[in-house]
């Protein structure tokens, strides 16, 4: 039995190639096809008679006709994963914030929650602004150790 032999166009030219390639080649031209016009198509549907009495939707769908039939996109909606994330997140950063001592949680409490700059929190707590900067970096150093545990 004589082997067929498979042509691949390349730059205008037919370059002979096995089997297994020219099938590779071909898949992955329809499956571009596909991406690129079938899935955005609508499909006509067709009585018996050949007649269009319909259309299947595309499986690739507009923002503005989903949002032309009511469906909501804006930015404010919230997913529920990133809700819960938020919410064990700030659970763990509260447990956290009470586990560090009365003078570490007053000054994070300053810096991130009054929005206090370092210079500020020294004048308050009579210290230079350095200071302020080295206990606010051993402070975040430990919440970070309490997140991590």
């Amino acid at each position: 039995m004589e082997r067929s032999k498979h042509y691949i166009r390349v730059n205008e030219t037919l370059v002979e190639v096995t089997q297994e390639q020219y099938l590779c080649y071909y898949r992955g031209k329809r499956r571009m096809r596909y991406f690129e016009h079938d899935i955005k198509a609508e499909t006509p549907i067709r009585d018996a008679d050949g007649k269009i009495i319909g259309y299947t939707p595309a499986k690739e769908d507009s923002l503005e006709r989903m949002m032309g039939i009511g469906m909501d996109f804006s930015e404010e909606q919230e997913l529920l994963e990133d809700e819960v994330i938020r919410r064990v997140s700030s659970n763990a950063v509260h447990s956290a914030l009470a586990k560090l001592s009365a003078q570490e949680r007053e000054l994070i409490e300053m810096l991130f929650f009054d929005e206090i700059s370092e210079r500020q929190a020294a004048a308050i707590l009579g210290i230079s602004q350095k200071g302020v900067n080295k206990r606010k970096h051993r402070a975040l150093e430990a919440l970070k150790k309490f997140i991590e545990i």
